[in-house]
């Protein structure tokens, strides 16, 4: 379980910081807690102030045009997951769980209480999916559209895309998958970033 950490030490640690008084590395050992963590608390900081920290008096809800913005910039390469929680004031955990539904090809909708609201995968032929991609790029890369004409999850689209433009009409061919190696038996020892990570060189690798 993650030790919990009041709002005086976090601010308290940041200010060391940016003060010279005292690096990641030494936070960590005095907190006992991982110098990921501090670094986070202090691009946070550095962002946004101790307003960073302060618990709003209600359940933030973010709109799906936001959660879609967010993953984009992680997909892209353009951000890593601290720089966007520094950037939007975002906890880490939370950026990490619309990702993860993003590559699953789970929807990300706006808050809707009660309610998960899926996408499910249809079956699609090697000719359907260059119709979609060809579709998208002509459309100026409009994945949102697509997923909506097509009835495609987002995701699929984005990934069918990309590999599209990087390796030809072929990369869109699926190919059969033989029995499970030691690699993807392994998973479920991973973390959850490392999970996706290695699914994504899996699939470029068979495609």
């Amino acid at each position: 379980m993650n030790k919990q950490y009041d709002l005086e030490t976090k601010i308290k640690a940041c200010k060391d910081y940016e003060k010279g008084r005292e690096s990641y590395d030494s936070l960590a050992r005095k907190l006992s807690a991982a110098k990921s963590t501090i670094r986070r608390w202090c691009f946070r900081y550095r962002e946004h102030g101790e307003e960073a920290f302060k618990k709003p008096d209600h359940k933030q809800v973010y709109t799906k045009e936001f959660k879609h913005k967010v993953v984009e910039e992680y997909v892209s390469g353009e951000s890593s997951y601290a720089d966007l929680s520094a950037k939007y004031n975002l906890n880490h955990s939370t950026i990490v769980r619309w990702v993860n539904k993003w590559y699953n090809g789970i929807e990300l909708k706006d808050y809707t209480k009660g309610a998960t609201i899926t996408m499910k995968t249809r079956k699609t032929t090697y000719e359907e999916r260059i119709e979609i991609v060809e579709w998208t790029i002509k459309n100026n890369m409009n994945y949102k559209k697509a997923s909506e004409k097509y009835e495609i999850p987002y995701a699929n689209i984005y990934k069918w895309t990309k590999n599209y433009l990087e390796n030809g009409k072929e990369a869109l061919k699926y190919k059969k998958r033989g029995r499970k190696t030691k690699t993807k038996i392994k998973k479920q020892n991973l973390t959850e970033t490392e999970r996706l990570k290695l699914e994504l060189d899996e699939e470029r690798a068979l495609r």
